[in-house]
């Protein structure tokens, strides 16, 4: 067998592994989900007054969760949980998870520009987004969990005190 014969057939299988481990996660049950990143999924979105000046802190995902993405979600919503316990806890702040390769989550995509795996906080003027914020740089800090929490922590406190 020739090299470039190996070479495709090793492609091939390099393909065909990845759509059987991409159908194996996007299966994945809530209840493993809420084992990996240490919360329940939060697909649904609150619509109310009751939002009224709050800050929503969405994470957007694809149906398809790498494990850096799954670390993202997990160190972003701890970083948010041992900072901001008590506004989870009053409601001024809120925590969701939205699967953005789900049609009914399309609005999303287009009013804040995500395709993929994305922080983004919000803040909410009566039932419409007032302004929000993308965090970029959540990639950058995959590999320090202590600069992931303060840049997370940090850019939460500068959106809400407008600074």
């Amino acid at each position: 067998m020739r090299s470039q014969d190996r070479l495709r057939l090793a492609v091939i299988f390099l393909a065909i592994s990845g759509m059987i481990f991409a159908g194996i996660r996007s299966t994945e049950s809530k209840e493993a989900q809420k084992l990996a990143t240490g919360h329940p999924p939060s697909e649904a979105v609150v619509e109310s007054s009751a939002l009224e000046g709050k800050i929503i802190v969405y994470y957007f995902h694809g149906t398809f969760r790498c494990p850096s993405c799954l670390q993202i979600e997990a160190w972003s919503f701890d970083a948010i949980q041992q900072n901001f316990a008590q506004a989870l806890e009053q409601g001024t702040m809120t925590w969701k998870t939205i699967d953005v390769d789900k049609p009914e989550n399309s609005r999303f995509v287009e009013a804040y520009d995500v395709a993929t795996q994305s922080l983004i906080i919000v803040e909410m003027a009566g039932k419409k987004p007032k302004r929000h914020k993308h965090l970029e740089k959540v990639w950058e800090y995959l590999s320090d969990q202590p600069a992931f929490y303060n840049y997370v922590t940090d850019e939460i406190n500068r959106f809400w005190t407008g600074s």
